[in-house]
């Protein structure tokens, strides 16, 4: 680094020194990340942003000290130079000077208009000119460690652990409070009451002083005078600053409100009435989490390829690629407008609504979301949200591939309008077509109880190679395994763990378990994917212990497979459905009706089970506070809506096209004759004579008022998603009348054989809606007689 170049440095090599290290900085730095520049073209000189001068006081903000650089000749030295090393030295001079803004240029701040970005090199070669921060940076982490570990080993009650921890990881910084605010929601991984702690990292993290944010929000948003009545402006001894100029704001709080890992809030008013809330960057957050990232680089490197079957590296960089571009603000604006596109066809997500002139690096204001946390809310509203959130992040998860990586109690709302609100959209993952298709697909067998298709998507994920691997000794050398082999050991470990086919912890710990075995991998994509299912499947135990997040994603699971966005998914879909002629797979339609009527039972279970804990449900909120109670989920949609649903939408096009190359004849004719159709006519009346019982129970023996249970509440719904579903119902009345048309003209092609056809659909018709008729009347009548009776007894 500079700084070691010191005994090097004379008269004669000053410039030569210099103009070697700014070529060598310069090359590789002045240009965005994955970019090369022309060799034709000439280098431009190292921009520097005007607006981050004044701001040469963050760099004492940071508790770390700056080693000191190297000496720069004066301006006089500076102008004797050619134009070129003159030019080079101003550059340095101003970088060496302020080392915050030579840090932003690490990152590609330096670059008019430039957005924060992540390079592993750029980074960690920046600190490895600065040893002694990683060497002191790494020993806070062992002191940190140490007085934890301590903590935890005391036994007679002295010490509380969650509150030494919540103040260790607190006082180590970013990275280390986001790892806490995620252990927050896993009370399975620590007790229940150092989780309660670290919650408290997810909004009343330790503040920094509001001096130092006001500073920021006055800098970043050109304020000319105060800032708002009543608050000192910490500008005003600067030139410039105008006393009588209007203040920026007509109110602003005097404290944050909400403190966490990167930032914290204050509540404003603007001077059109607005509510806002602005969020201001913690001073030095930037330094922090890449100093913090280069010591955990050099600790993955020691370890790389020696405790884990995947690269270590990559992984760490997409994180911290993550977590990079969430500490620029401007990034954030614009994922929260792309979430709540994606997700525009729900009806019920919403996000504050960022305002672009006052959003800049490291500050923002939004709008004001009028709502209550988890916490906060009774168990029939928790529930709800929980619902919602869960729905919202698996739509996103397999459906429009934008996940919210960071969905924390902090950071969801039930707004007082009913409706979902996400804040905080800096950490995010985007998800491949083809990910989502073999995620889809997963859901789909972990439900199905399908062991043997959950090891095709493990394969399709990247979480197990091929050929698979397996050793005998969790020593020894791997060698090749069998899929059944490990679908049999997979269906054995998830049959035995609690939550098998609930919980998403349940099977990463089934997988963490068999890895020693397994040739198992990480892909850098799936860490904050896992991230964001653990913690909100932390939040929804806190409502249900018995939720169930993959019934919640079904319906979208279902929906991705029957709108594959990729070749190969198309392939897949066409030939579950179809036979190379184009006559339905009768062998596929009744292996799903075998596992509808396998899982029947277990459901009606479960409603057993969550109806008598319901009726609880008052006596568990008045112990427990307002979450905690059993509360009925909202009414969604089945998986058959997922039919109808792309029916009618552009992302149905394969569907459609199966549904008009089916062979309708042979459908027909099979469907009314054959005996391996059977079951499905026996179904039809089954289903039909229960519909008509329940009808005919209510028309002859209604409750008595009191006894009458309200529908079940719907969610809310915005105007554009009313408008979506609208169009999607006029299209698939649209698709049903061409496909009716277009099969009906088939039969009449197909002479006698399509007249045969469908006099024998009619005819099957009529004979099930008899039988039913007359099964549900024989079920209905003797109710209704002793119904009857009573009632003639009381006259």
């Amino acid at each position: 680094g500079l700084g070691s170049l010191d005994g090097l440095l004379s008269p004669l090599s000053l410039p030569v020194s210099m103009l070697l290290f700014a070529w060598a900085w310069h090359a590789p730095h002045a240009v965005l990340p994955c970019r090369t520049p022309s060799r034709a073209a000439p280098q431009p000189s190292l921009p520097l942003r005007p607006a981050l001068q004044p701001r040469a006081a963050t760099a004492s903000c940071s508790s770390i000290a700056e080693p000191p650089e190297a000496e720069l000749p004066s301006a006089a030295t500076t102008e004797a130079l050619p134009p070129l090393f003159a030019q080079i030295e101003k550059s340095l001079e101003a970088l060496t000077g302020n080392p915050q803004l030579l840090l932003e240029a690490v990152v590609g701040l330096n670059l008019p208009g430039g957005v924060a970005t992540y390079d592993r090199d750029r980074v960690v070669g920046y600190f490895q000119r600065r040893p002694t921060l990683m060497v002191s940076r790494a020993y806070e982490f062992l002191r940190a460690f140490q007085r934890v570990r301590s903590a935890w080993e005391a036994t007679d009650g002295s010490v509380d652990r969650g509150v030494v921890l919540r103040s260790e990881l607190s006082a180590l910084g970013p990275v280390a409070v986001k790892v806490g605010q995620t252990l927050s929601q896993r009370p399975d991984i620590l007790p229940e009451d150092v989780c309660e702690a670290l919650k408290g990292l997810q909004t009343s993290n330790e503040p920094f002083p509001n001096e130092e944010a006001y500073r920021v929000i006055a800098e970043d948003f050109g304020a000319k005078g105060p800032l708002a009545p009543g608050l000192p402006s910490p500008l005003q001894r600067h030139e410039g600053f105008d006393p009588d100029a209007p203040p920026l704001f007509a109110k602003l709080t005097a404290d944050c409100i909400a403190s966490a890992s990167l930032g914290q809030v204050y509540r404003g008013t603007m001077h059109d009435g607005r509510e806002i809330a602005v969020k201001v960057q913690r001073p030095g957050a930037l330094r922090q989490c890449l100093l913090d990232g280069s010591v955990i680089i050099v600790a993955l490197k020691a370890i790389q390829g020696r405790y884990w079957n995947g690269d270590l590296l990559a992984i760490f960089d997409l994180v911290a690629s993550g977590i990079v571009q969430e500490l620029d603000f401007r990034n954030e604006a614009r994922n929260a407008a792309a979430f709540k596109r994606s997700l525009s066809f729900l009806g019920y997500v919403d996000v504050p609504v960022t305002l672009p002139e006052l959003t800049t690096r490291r500050a923002m204001a939004m709008e004001w979301v009028h709502g209550r946390h988890l916490s906060d809310l009774a168990p029939e509203e928790a529930m709800r949200m929980t619902f919602m959130s869960c729905e919202a992040v698996t739509a996103g998860l397999v459906l429009t591939g934008i996940v919210h990586a960071d969905p924390h109690e902090g950071n969801i709302m039930l707004g007082d309008d009913g409706r979902l609100y996400f804040l905080d959209f800096g950490l995010m993952s985007e998800v491949r077509a083809e990910i989502m298709e073999a995620f889809a697909y997963g859901i789909q067998c972990v439900l199905n109880k399908d062991w043997r298709g959950l090891v095709t998507a493990f394969v399709q994920t990247g979480f197990v190679g091929t050929p698979i691997e397996y050793r005998e000794d969790t020593t020894g050398e791997f060698g090749s395994g069998s899929p059944e082999a490990m679908a049999a050991e997979l269906e054995e470990r998830m049959e035995s763990v609690p939550g098998g086919t609930s919980r998403f912890g349940a099977l990463s710990t089934v997988l963490f378990d068999m890895g020693n075995q397994w040739r198992m991998y990480t892909p850098p994509y799936i860490i904050l994917l896992i991230r964001t299912f653990l913690t909100l499947e932390g939040i929804a135990g806190q409502v249900d212990p018995n939720f169930n997040i993959y019934e919640v994603s079904l319906p979208w699971a279902v929906r991705r497979a029957l709108s594959p966005s990729t070749s190969a998914g198309e392939e897949a879909l066409r030939g579950a459905l179809l036979a190379s002629d184009n006559t339905l797979r009768w062998d596929r339609v009744n292996e799903l009706i075998e596992q509808q009527q396998l899982a029947a039972p277990a459901g009606e279970q479960q409603a057993v089970e969550a109806e008598g804990a319901a009726e609880g449900a008052s006596a568990a909120a008045a112990a427990e506070g307002p979450v905690g109670g059993a509360a009925t989920p909202p009414a969604t949609a089945d998986p058959l809506d997922a039919v109808r649903v792309l029916l009618g939408s552009p992302g149905g096009a394969t569907l459609r096209r199966i549904a008009r190359d089916l062979d309708s004849t042979e459908l027909l004719t099979t469907l009314t004759t054959s005996r391996k159709t059977r079951h499905l006519r026996r179904l039809g009346v089954r289903m039909l004579a229960e519909s008509l019982t329940q009808r005919f129970a209510a028309a002859l023996s209604p409750p008595p008022k009191h006894e009458r249970r309200p529908p079940p509440e719907q969610l809310p719904v915005s105007p554009a998603s009313e408008a979506l579903r609208r169009r999607r119902a006029e299209r698939l009345a649209g698709v049903r009348r061409v496909l009716v048309a277009s099969h009906l003209q088939r039969q009449v092609r197909a002479g006698w054989r399509g007249a045969a056809a469908i006099g024998a659909v009619g005819l099957l018709f009529f004979r099930v809606a008899v039988v039913a008729f007359c099964k549900a009347a024989v079920r209905t009548l003797p109710g209704a007689v002793g119904g009857i009776r009573r009632a003639v007894l009381r006259g």
